[in-house]
This record gives C-alpha cells, structure tokens and sequence, in this order.
C-alpha cells in the first residue's frame, strides 16, 4: 500500500473494535484496502471491494443513486460512500451495534470526507 493520505488513514484504523475492512476506490488510481480483522484475509476484501467497485458504474449507469450504498450480510455490513471527486470509501464492519455503534461509522464517514 502506498504511502498516501487514503493509505496512511487506512492503516490506522485497524483496531477499531467490530471493524472488518475498508478499501478506497478512486477512478484512475490504484484501489487500497485495509483487512482489520484476523476473519478477513487481504485477499478476500481485495475481491469483495473490486467487485463492489466493479459495481458503482453499473449503479450510475441504471441511475441509481451512488452517494452513498449499502450492502447488508447476514452478520456484517458494507457501507459505501462517495465523494464528489469520484473517490469512494467501503467501510465493512459487524451489524451488532453494541460491536460497532451507527456513530462510529459517521465518525469515519466524515474523517474521509474531510481526507
């Protein structure tokens, strides 16, 4: 992972209690993943965020809203969010949200907005 403000907020993330993973996709670049979880290999949440990234364009096409998406698992969520410039964060963490509270997410929402 490169050494970028994306790669560096990534990696200090990595111990927030009931966070999985996240990645960044920004048209043109590189896609950057962080797994925060011993559950979750690397390559694993590489596949999952290219197919969701995969996935934005076809959204837009469809015209359907990619601001901001959710995908929601059995125990586990990910949640997407785009930034005018294109580049978009996946955060993947538990549902219970006694392990990962609604607040913790817009916490992280906004630090990436604001990157």
């Amino acid at each position: 992972m490169s050494d970028t403000p994306f790669s560096t907020w990534l990696r200090s993330k990595t111990t927030l209690p009931g966070l999985l993973g996240l990645g960044i996709y920004a048209p043109g670049k590189p896609t950057l993943v962080q797994t925060c979880s011993s559950g979750v290999s690397e390559p694993a949440l590489e596949n999952a965020w290219r197919c969701v990234a995969e996935t934005i364009p076809v959204l837009q096409i469809n015209q359907f809203p990619t601001a901001g998406f959710r995908f929601v698992f059995g125990k586990a969520f990910v949640h997407c969010e785009r930034r005018p410039d294109g580049t978009c964060v996946g955060v993947c963490a538990s549902r219970d949200d006694k392990v990962f509270p609604p607040d913790e997410l817009e916490r992280l929402l906004a630090e990436f907005h604001a990157l």
